[in-house]
């Protein structure tokens, strides 16, 4: 691997397309095995990583009346001024989960990636 081909592998993750390198490091990437390979890996992660934001996930039916029910349980014995404390904890534990379930299908995706590459 020369000094271009380092250039090339710490500039793709920042790239959208191997044509945004600039004309020189381009070039190469169209004579180098290596850097295309490399060039097809992020290109295959980026359009897994959009096809993403078109899956949904959602609740059991059962899961948001329950949260909704236990809420106003625990609402009826706290105070007013802690009732939007308990509403803003539940919020922040809704964003969180959907955090965590973004986190592990990109985990899912990148182990996958790399478990194709290292067979390769």
């Amino acid at each position: 691997m020369n000094a271009r081909c380092t250039v090339v592998r710490m500039r793709l993750p920042g790239v959208d397309s191997v044509d945004d390198l600039g004309g020189r490091l381009a070039a190469h990437v169209e004579t180098c095995l290596r850097c295309q390979a490399e060039a097809a890996r992020y290109r295959n992660l980026r359009r897994r990583l959009g096809g993403l934001s078109r899956d949904e996930t959602s609740a059991p039916q059962s899961l948001i009346p329950s949260v909704i029910t236990r809420i106003e349980l625990e609402e009826s014995d706290v105070p007013a001024d802690r009732r939007v404390g308990l509403r803003r904890a539940a919020v922040a534990a809704s964003a969180a989960a959907g955090a965590a379930v973004a986190a592990t299908a990109g985990t899912i995706i990148v182990v996958g990636l790399r478990r194709s590459h290292n067979a390769a």
